[in-house]
């Protein structure tokens, strides 16, 4: 008979560990996989490395922009991730009246992923960034770690954004045997909207 294998470094945790909840986070991969999908106006996976984590994780930055009937895009969730995205790591291009990604100067950018790995990627090793992980049932059943889409700069920064959501019931949050975590109650008024 044979012993497990257990090194002390693997330490025991109890209910969801440190690698849930808001963590540091240092972007270490972007992937353009927009062309991948029809409906996909955007679609970026962002892969992120924590010291809370052996494991990467991943950020999808993904939809649809909302249209005028002109075809123009107008505000709207999409278009405010996207932002916050680009806020946090210092492009200071986006997309076009049309919903093409341009740069500063207006140039067309015509590969993406490309773009954001030599103008962006190296120096971001050494940005701590602020990201909510935690746990989502997929319809297929099975429990997966997600990440919303958004940076903050510290932990404060996000805390009551992450808490607004959840009392909105806008993250569906599952503990890993895959039970309904309860949501905050809130005390705000239901007509009030979402940040983004």
């Amino acid at each position: 008979m044979s012993e497990r294998f257990r090194p002390s470094e693997i330490e025991t945790s109890s209910g969801t560990g440190s690698y849930l909840g808001i963590i540091p986070v240092t972007i270490t991969n972007f992937e353009d996989r927009t062309s991948e999908f029809d409906w996909a106006d955007m679609f970026i996976d962002i892969t992120l490395t924590s010291p809370n984590s052996q494991y990467p994780y991943t950020m999808s930055v993904l939809g649809s922009y909302d249209k005028e009937p002109n075809g123009n895009i107008k505000t709207c969730s999409l278009l405010k991730r996207v932002y916050n995205l680009f806020d946090s790591i210092g492009f200071e291009g986006g997309p076009n009246k049309e919903g093409t990604l341009v740069d500063k100067e207006g140039k067309v950018i015509d590969n993406f992923e490309k773009y954001l790995h030599d103008n962006f990627l190296k120096q971001l090793g050494n940005k701590t960034l602020y990201a909510y992980a935690y746990k989502e049932q997929a319809k297929n059943g099975k429990v997966y770690t997600k990440v919303y889409p958004k940076f903050g700069t510290s932990e404060s920064d996000l805390e009551g954004y992450v808490n607004f959501l959840k009392s909105k019931n806008l993250i569906k949050e599952v503990s890993e045997s895959g039970n309904v975590v309860p949501t905050i109650d809130s005390n705000s008024d239901s007509s009030e909207s979402m940040p983004f």
